[in-house]
């Protein structure tokens, strides 16, 4: 077991994961700054209010659930790809694989407690340690168990409707007396339980003492939203598709066939489009009820084929003239994806908290999309300059020290 080294990376999903770091921005920094909880809001001072209509509508088909879908996917294949490399010792790799996933869940759990309750890395973490059951599955039930997987949403939904909210009841009353406990702000007189119009509230105060507050439930914020959108059995599903595609990129090189990649972004576009299209548009039917069914069924499967649309699109990019733009765009980036993920985190609360700059008041969807544009490309500026000094980004060489339980040289070689 070591750090793989420069001349084994498969460049092409270092540049993608740095993609997927650019599009996970684009919806974490509505949060960021408040702009999703405002809903039908529209604060006159907002700048560039006028275009907010049109990029919510570009955020929402094209970004929303697709970008952390690209990522989940990326992770799957990097755990094919550690199989593969690993020690035919089966042990040994379960024991290597499970400290780097215990140290991730770490780093997961700092980042959502002390810094922001929306972190991605404890699902992935946990997740993690399932597939590990999967290490051994052949390819075709890798695919049916990621098609039964990634339907649980849909009867989820189905359950969550036919008995008006279920369980999530219980733990919206559980979260709301937390947020009393904790002396956090109510957007509404008129309201004394929790609602998300509160979280605007939040990014709105000027106290550090009640954001510190905020952050010391942030798990327990996360596990309400959870129990709503089932994120870590979508990010399940696509971790065992994952693994799947990355099997299939050692062993035939998919990401080299053009027929291929050519026919999954067709059909993902053709697929994906409407369904993304379709949900990006407020119904008023007279049955929403059936039509919230419909979408918890249908959303994610949307979600999956516009991303793999993305990454297919992607990768036959990769493989003209554009090669030499994207690795100088997104390769930097991915190769530093977790120090880049968190300190997008530490920017947003930064710049749009009124604890900092107290941009939130200003920004809507327009204004947020020209800031993801500027943020990430001065990431990718950071990013090139570290790794002509270093091997590996700042939290990716602490994560690799503590998983070896050594010191590894941060030189370039």
């Amino acid at each position: 077991m070591k750090p793989v080294t420069k001349g084994e990376r498969i460049k092409l999903l270092d540049a993608l994961r740095g993609f997927a770091v650019f599009g996970m921005f684009m919806i974490n920094i509505r949060v960021f700054s408040g702009y999703a909880y405002i809903y039908d809001e529209t604060p006159e001072n907002l700048l560039l209010t006028k275009w907010d209509k049109v990029f919510n509508q570009i955020h929402i088909v094209f970004f929303e659930g697709k970008f952390y879908t690209l990522f989940a996917l990326l992770f799957g294949i990097g755990f094919a790809i550690q199989i593969v490399r690993a020690s035919s010792d089966n042990r040994s790799f379960i024991k290597h694989y499970s400290r780097r996933l215990f140290f991730l869940l770490l780093i997961g759990i700092v980042h959502l407690w002390g810094i922001w309750f929306g972190d991605i890395l404890v699902m992935y973490a946990l997740c993690g340690y399932l597939l590990l059951l999967f290490r051994n599955v052949s390819n075709n039930g890798l695919i049916w168990t990621a098609f039964i997987v990634l339907l649980i949403p849909g009867v989820y939904s189905l359950y969550i409707q036919l008995t008006d909210g279920g369980f999530t009841n219980n733990l919206h009353d559980w979260f709301s007396n937390k947020w009393k406990v904790m002396g956090l702000p109510i957007a509404s007189d008129e309201n004394d339980t929790f609602s998300f119009d509160d979280m605007a509230e939040i990014i709105r105060h000027e106290s550090w003492i009640m954001v510190m507050r905020f952050n010391a439930i942030g798990p327990a914020l996360r596990l309400y939203i959870t129990a709503h959108d089932v994120r870590i059995v979508k990010i399940l599903g696509m971790f065992i598709l994952g693994l799947w595609i990355g099997r299939n990129i050692l062993f035939r090189r998919i990401h080299e066939n053009n027929t291929f990649l050519k026919k999954t972004a067709i059909t993902g576009f053709i697929i994906g489009l409407p369904i993304n299209i379709l949900f990006s548009i407020d119904h008023d039917t007279g049955m929403e009820d059936m039509f919230f069914i419909i979408r918890g069924t249908l959303d994610t499967f949307g979600h999956i084929s516009l991303t793999s649309a993305y990454a297919a699109t992607f990768a036959l990019l990769y493989r003209t003239g554009l090669r030499r733009f994207i690795d100088n765009n997104f390769n930097a980036v991915g190769r530093t994806a977790l120090s880049n993920y968190i300190f997008q985190s530490f920017l947003g609360i930064t710049l749009f908290y009124s604890v900092g700059f107290g941009l939130g008041e200003y920004f809507g969807a327009t204004m947020l999309t020209v800031a993801v544009f500027a943020v990430f490309g001065f990431q990718i500026l950071v990013s090139k300059l570290w790794l002509n000094i270093f091997r590996f980004g700042p939290l990716e060489w602490i994560w690799r020290v503590l998983t070896y339980g050594k010191y590894i040289e941060n030189k370039p070689k």
